[in-house]
């Protein structure tokens, strides 16, 4: 109960941090487009008062307006291409690192999903074999039982007879067990 517990909460920050990192992304994505439209539209601005300025009557300038237009033109929209070139890749990047995020917290919600889904009874009976007196004992017969017990403790020979009694019952073992267990103390 406690292990799914345990589980639920890894999932839960896992999720409430991919949740926060994608919200950051998200955030910064819009930012960075703002910023380009600003920078638009003040070099648009600044286009127009430019233009306004070669255009005024009397200017030195407005011989060469025509041909400075054009170039200021060219020069305003390289910068408007460069600048959407530079919110699609950073949109890119945002977008690739977002995946990777959610892969990888996938990832790891996956492997301790899995570490937590293994059925109790498999760790019980692997803490029960790894202290048990006598390995491998529900597979064995009573003459194997029977073989083994000349080897343990008395404490050893209770905790034998508790689980048989529990388990298998098998008479023969019990009293063969309680023999030992007089005999010994």
């Amino acid at each position: 109960m406690m292990d799914r517990n345990a589980s639920g909460g890894l999932e839960h920050e896992a999720r409430g941090a991919q949740e926060e990192w994608l919200g950051a992304m998200r955030s910064l994505a819009e930012r960075i487009q703002k910023q380009q439209e600003l920078s638009q539209q003040m070099t648009q601005e600044l286009i127009n008062t430019y233009m306004q300025l070669l255009n005024t009557p009397g200017s030195y300038l407005s011989g060469q307006a025509e041909q400075q237009q054009q170039t200021l033109q060219q020069t305003a929209q390289q910068w408007m291409e460069q600048a959407q070139q530079q919110q699609q890749s950073f949109q890119q990047q945002a977008q690739q690192q977002q995946q990777s995020f959610q892969q990888m917290t996938q990832e790891v919600v996956s492997t301790y999903s899995q570490l937590f889904n293994i059925p109790i009874s498999y760790a019980k009976e692997g803490i029960k074999d790894a202290r048990f007196p006598i390995e491998g004992y529900d597979d064995l017969t009573v003459e194997e039982v029977n073989a083994r017990l000349g080897l343990l403790s008395a404490e050893d020979l209770r905790e034998v007879r508790d689980y048989e009694e529990r388990n298998k019952n098998r008479e023969t073992i019990l009293e063969q067990l309680d023999r030992r267990i007089r005999g010994g103390s």
